[in-house]
């Protein structure tokens, strides 16, 4: 298990376990454990990025098919702690214009309180 999923005020918050590196190895299991989440209805998930140092294309699928899932039922994703490295990915790929990227943790909790 790569995934630590918790509950803070109606928010499912996702963070890596032990892991440094969000790739190949491990982007099927995280669609698997986290698809089922997204499916039901109104859930507001927070995915914490802050030990992820790199990201590769099958990641960067992996998100993307579970921003669609979200978007597709009524749902939301939203990400932070991005690491300097994994923020540049996503800038270069445009996808910060797609997902919602916070700072901290804090500041994503916030964002699903207004």
């Amino acid at each position: 298990m790569i995934l630590k999923v918790t509950e803070q005020n109606g928010i499912t918050i996702v963070e890596f376990v032990d892991v440094t590196r969000f790739t190949l190895a491990s982007a099927d299991e995280v669609k698997t454990e986290l698809r089922p989440l997204l499916n039901n209805k109104d859930c507001r998930m927070l995915f914490d990025f802050h030990d992820i140092e790199f990201v590769d294309s099958s990641a960067i699928g992996c998100i993307i098919a579970l921003f669609k899932t979200a978007k597709s039922v009524g749902s939301s994703l939203k990400l932070c702690n991005l690491t300097p490295e994994v923020l540049k990915i996503f800038e270069l790929l445009h996808l910060q214009v797609i997902f919602d990227i916070t700072g901290t943790r804090e500041s994503c909790m916030a964002d699903y309180a207004k």
